[in-house]
């Protein structure tokens, strides 16, 4: 079985959590689809977490460390995203004093978060960040004509998985549906799976989600994990925006 997360955010607490769920429930391989940093307060930590899985994609929080927000990011996501890329980047260290091993870790961090792409397929399943329509855009699958564009644009696919939004859910071409954790969705007919976020929740829930790829089936699931504790961690970082801490608790 294979377990497909999404949008940690660097949340160590709930990447943790969701990590010793997924092994309990007999899952065999990760595939994760991007934005493992942004907004949390932890990204060296999951960015050593995140590069063992099987595959990891680009996210568009990823891409604002590499080469900096964008114009549409909010003051909370622009100034967590300098600040990452000031936790992350070699280069940053630069005539400052730091621990021994200190660069060539943060050498190895950024080049894998280089060599990140925003898409992936495997044989008739298509993986994405953002929107199959065009990957990469950082634009969402939230509307049914965003869907209908996914579809058009790979009509070998059968099944799509993405995050991006925050909020779990199941697209077909006929209808669309609220994920309910535990239940098996089949994979009778066309879909797209917007698989959740492990880290930062926007569907009112706080609790992490993640899916579990069945040979048969794919199954929703929602694990609690330590909210205080990261919330302690922004609070206690001064480049980081205190709504970031608040809206954990709100699943917002």
């Amino acid at each position: 079985m294979i377990a497909i997360l999404s949008d940690v955010h660097a949340n160590l607490e709930a990447l943790t959590a969701v990590w010793k769920d997924l092994m309990q429930r007999g899952a065999t391989s990760v595939y994760f689809l991007g934005d493992i940093v942004g907004y949390g307060p932890n990204p060296r930590e999951v960015l050593e977490f995140v590069k063992h899985f099987e595959f990891s994609l680009l996210g568009n929080h990823d891409e604002a460390c590499l080469k900096g927000p964008p114009k549409s990011f909010n003051a909370a996501a622009t100034g967590a995203a300098h600040w990452t890329r000031k936790e992350v980047c070699p280069d940053e260290l630069s005539g400052k004093f730091f621990r021994p091993g200190e660069f060539k870790r943060r050498t190895e961090l950024w080049e894998y978060m280089q060599r990140l792409q925003p898409s992936r397929r495997i044989g008739n399943q298509l993986f994405v960040h953002d929107t199959p329509a065009a990957p990469g855009s950082w634009r969402y699958v939230t509307k049914r004509e965003e869907a209908d564009a996914g579809f058009a644009a790979h009509p070998d696919v059968r099944a799509f998985f993405f995050g991006h939004s925050h909020r779990p859910g199941i697209w077909t071409e006929r209808h669309y549906r609220d994920a309910e954790p535990g239940q098996k969705y089949p994979l009778t007919e066309r879909v797209m799976f917007n698989v959740g976020s492990v880290g930062q929740p926007r569907d009112n829930d706080p609790r992490a989600c993640y899916i579990i790829l069945e040979p048969d089936g794919v199954r929703f699931y929602r694990v609690p994990y330590d909210v205080a504790k990261t919330q302690e961690k922004i609070l206690d970082c001064p480049a980081l925006d205190p709504t970031l801490a608040l809206r954990l608790g709100k699943g917002q």
